[in-house]
């Protein structure tokens, strides 16, 4: 009877919490979610994605994306080495030297970039440099800013020589006087004797070796390798039959027995890429320096196929930052967001420290531990936290995290002064981008390029005790997201939460476009904060043209289908990417965080040699795409959804890897294959052959004859619905050079093709069947190629479809978190990450009340761009009539076949 009542009064409890939950629930979001983004150093910066900034201690502004650090001795200097250029700071001063400068008075020593590795001698003003693509170990003197030495990597070492080496990390051991470098070219360990200027030894290790750290006795060398594959050549490649060999697509989904042990494609014998588990792949070797010996091969962190409450683990850890102490090194991996210890003496690893940082988003990752520091009593680590813009105080003995210090957005490396009272810390963005076109705006000495704009940070913070690090953690929570209670409608077409309330949206549309910002496209449109000076691609535009070709297009329409799309849906002015360029966009928005290796490896010069005997030269580093190396812990969008048993297919997204040829023939997917990397299972077997994805060259509509053609077979003629999620790429408003021949006689051109597209995908799905229960979602995967006057971030989203309102402009906040939760609530999908949990919920975008009117499209502007004549190299006619008309809705003849085909006998039935 106890029991009983027990069981009734939980009853009782939870209906009551359900009914104040119906009246009231509380999701999280970013603290910024009615805030434009902005730039305020001496006070709170809002960035792209709607956190806040505002870095502990003195902070100054540096060249964007600082990968190495480097204390001097004497504790005067730090160095900071970024792609081909260094930042010498005056520590007490906290005044910076760039070099080259920007007026080219100091030289940079650095030929062809430089990756991740930077050391002072003990004189304190020499440095040693990687070189990164020139394969060579720069040697300069800081103080007179003069090259002294270059020591290359390449050439014979016993038996072997190597060639097209590519300098990595490095470390000086001034017991032996000696350089540790790592190559990442040809996957090995150089020691290179300063005495003699030779290479003494070649140790092979994993693949992509990436972090590099001693152990205080000098003897042992600890590499952490963050490459998953070395990726192969079509078998029979040869430089002279490359472009006639090549494969259409990837040749396989990875982790499957095609991916490792290889397949046949296209007449084609494509070799495999091996076990993801293989020693080599993502893991941390040790090295005994006596012996020039791996004596260890650890794979930190969680392995792919372990599961994880119900996820199974898809991406590798991404062990990528080593510190060491006596007896124990630490690793940081950026994708579990966790710390292995290993015990190297006993040669065995001793578990992982799993970074916290709040309850509430514990659960989701996001974190992206990247540098990492160990205090001198070997208590303490402070990690840098690439995702979460804060540094991390970590409590060895009782593994817990004890707090966090806010950095600027993007944190890379930390440091800890000798006498530990100091700490110095590097972040990629800084405070972010801001403006970088509009009335008043005035160009800064490292140009407007969004790249170029947005300038990391160096900050040098005395090292709290207990009281303030409790108010720094305060404020890196209250700077990430906030608590919202939000009243629960069941009438809203968004749901609170996933599946939190029923929606009459059951099918959407996710598309992407390329590199523009708002201003350029929609900075016309009324009641909402644009700058039509800078619409470029807009209509009647023609006042932004140079002045000789101002009198040619009077009237000038680049962009009609965005405007008019625009104003008769929605669209929101406050929205901004939260990628700089597409190999981090078209991860930010399929639900992956670009981790420190996309980071990294996406900002350093490099060379691909496909036929080189260095298996690093062809190296993973997609656009389009996400590489093995950068596939999240449990994925992203196409695994969560996989996970749900939701349908999707994908039309022309992740088709581009590093090394594809994209000429106007290759159309079946955009691009043509020599290099063997395979894409994600789960997208795999749900993803278009026949549709073309990122290349500039092939017209937008001859995607739109690939798309209509094949949804029509597919879901209209063909006997299975439409599924819940399509992706789509239409690319080409990213630009490219004047093709006159071809149809594209300006720069505008090609945004016109573009524009074109998007009115003909809204033309034919707002006359199929699906119509009256979908959303359709647009946006761009980064804002590279324009300019903006709020921020160089801000981008295009625009929303359509029946239950979204009409002529309605958003001032909320948004990045690509906001779009992705959109899709999981409406999907009733659980969050992947914690930029999808801490997103701003779009519901003013939405009505209860629907109107299912078809968009129809506008024709383009033939002055600026003549549909015919670009598809006329295929010999192709647009049938504007049929295109006009719309797909042809249900044919009655064969619905009624199917029925009956479908219904089974009664007396079947009963027994089911």
């Amino acid at each position: 009877m106890h029991n009983k009542i027990l069981v009734s009064l939980a009853f009782c409890l939870s209906t009551c919490m359900v009914s104040f939950a119906q009246k009231q629930i509380s999701i999280l979001q970013v603290p910024a979610a009615n805030q434009f983004c902005k730039i305020n150093q001496g006070g709170i910066s809002v960035l792209p994605s709607g956190r806040f900034i505002t870095p502990a201690g003195n902070a100054i502004r540096i060249t964007h994306d600082p990968f190495g650090l480097s204390i001097s001795p004497d504790g005067k200097k730090a160095v900071t080495l970024h792609n081909g250029v260094i930042e010498i700071i005056d520590l007490p001063s906290m005044s910076a030297l760039r070099v080259p400068s920007y007026d080219k008075k100091i030289k940079s020593p650095l030929s062809k970039g430089s990756f991740l590795g930077v050391a002072f001698s003990p004189d304190s003003k020499t440095l040693y440099l990687s070189g990164g693509d020139d394969g060579a170990v720069i040697i300069y003197d800081a103080e007179k800013f003069e090259r002294i030495d270059s020591l290359s990597l390449n050439g014979k070492v016993g038996d072997m020589d190597y060639e097209d080496s590519f300098t990595s990390d490095l470390q000086l051991n001034t017991a032996n006087n000696e350089l540790l470098v790592l190559d990442r070219g040809n996957f090995r360990l150089v020691r290179l004797d300063l005495n003699t200027k030779k290479i003494t030894s070649s140790i092979n290790v994993g693949r992509q070796p990436f972090g590099l750290a001693l152990s205080p006795d000098k003897k042992t060398a600890f590499v952490a390798n963050v490459g998953m594959y070395s990726y192969p050549l079509i078998t029979g490649a040869t430089p002279q039959n490359a472009d006639s060999i090549r494969i259409s697509q990837h040749p396989y989904g990875d982790n499957t027995k095609e991916s490792r042990e290889g397949t046949v494609i296209e007449g084609r014998k494509i070799p495999g890429v091996g076990d993801p588990l293989a020693p080599e792949a993502m893991s941390v070797f040790t090295i005994d320096l006596t012996t020039n010996k791996v004596i260890d091969k650890f794979k930190t962190g969680h392995q792919i196929g372990q599961m994880l409450e119900d996820a199974e683990v898809t991406g590798g850890a991404s062990p990528n930052s080593i510190t060491v102490g006596g007896s124990y090194a630490y690793v940081t991996n950026a994708t579990n967001d966790n710390i292995t210890i290993i015990d190297y003496k006993n040669h065995k690893l001793l578990g992982d420290i799993p970074i916290k940082v709040d309850s509430r988003i514990d659960k989701y990752r996001g974190l992206l531990p990247f540098g990492i520091c160990l205090s001198k009593d070997e208590q303490t680590l402070y990690v840098a936290l690439l995702g979460f813009n804060a540094v991390a105080v970590i409590d060895v003995p009782t593994k817990t995290t004890k707090g966090l210090i806010p950095t600027g957005w993007g944190t890379s490396r930390v440091k800890l002064s000798a006498d530990e009272k100091e700490m110095y810390i590097t972040s990629c963005r800084g405070y972010g981008a801001g403006p970088n076109g509009g009335y008043g705006f005035v160009s800064p000495p490292q140009g407007t390029y969004i790249g170029d704009i947005q300038l990391g940070t160096f900050q040098k913070v005395p090292l709290p005790g207990p009281t303030q690090l409790a108010t720094y953690t305060r404020q890196v929570i209250d700077n990430t997201f906030i608590s919202k209670n939000i009243p629960v409608t069941t009438k809203n077409p968004l749901p609170v939460l996933p599946g939190s309330s029923p929606t009459p949206i059951k099918y959407i549309v996710y598309i992407t476009k390329e590199n523009r910002t708002y201003d350029e496209v929609l900075g016309q449109l009324k009641n909402a904060k644009g700058d039509s000076t800078l619409s470029r691609f807009g209509v009647n535009c023609e006042y932004t043209l140079p002045d000789a070709l101002r009198v040619k297009f009077p009237g000038l329409k680049v962009s009609p289908n965005h405007i008019k799309a625009a104003q008769q849906f929605a669209f929101s002015d406050n929205y901004y990417c939260d990628s700089d360029a597409s190999i981090h966009g078209h991860h930010w928005m399929m639900g992956v965080i670009p981790n420190e290796w996309v980071e990294a490896n996406s900002n350093v010069s490099k060379t691909a040699k496909l036929f080189s005997k260095a298996p690093g030269r062809r190296f993973p580093g997609s656009t389009g795409s996400m590489d093995p190396e950068d596939f999240a812990e449990t994925g992203g969008l196409w695994e969560a959804l996989e996970r749900k048993h939701v349908g999707f297919y994908n039309f022309g997204e992740a088709n581009e890897t590093a090394h594809v040829r994209e000429e106007w023939q290759d159309t079946t997917t955009g691009a043509a294959h020599l290099v063997m990397v395979p894409m994600q299972k789960a997208l795999f077997t749900r993803t278009s052959h026949n549709y073309a994805g990122f290349n500039t060259n092939i017209p937008d509509q001859f995607r739109m004859e690939q798309f209509e053609g094949e949804f029509i077979k597919m879901w209209i003629k063909g006997k299975k619905k439409m599924p819940s999620l399509i992706t789509m790429q239409v690319p080409n408003d990213h630009g490219a050079d004047i093709r006159p021949d071809d149809g594209y006689p300006y720069r505008q051109s090609y945004m016109a093709d573009n524009d074109l597209a998007v009115g003909r995908i809204l033309h034919f799905l707002s006359r199929t069947k699906y119509w009256k229960n979908m959303l359709v979602i647009i946006t761009e995967d980064d804002p590279q190629g324009g300019v903006d006057h709020i921020d160089a971030h801000r981008s295009i989203l625009m929303l359509a479809g029946p239950y979204v309102k009409k002529g309605y402009v958003s001032h909320t906040h948004a990045n690509f978190g906001s779009i992705l939760k959109t899709i999981y609530n409406i999907l009733d999908v659980p969050y992947v990450n914690q930029y999808d949990v801490t997103a701003t919920l779009l519901q003013d975008f939405f009505t209860d009340k629907p109107d299912f009117s078809p968009y129809t499209f506008v024709k383009s502007d033939t002055r600026v761009f003549d549909p015919q004549k670009a598809m006329s190299r295929y010999n192709k006619t647009i049938d504007w009539r049929k295109i006009e008309k719309g797909p042809e809705m249900d044919d009655e003849d064969r619905e009624r076949e199917d029925h009956y085909k479908q219904k089974r006998p009664a007396k079947v039935a009963d027994k089911n």
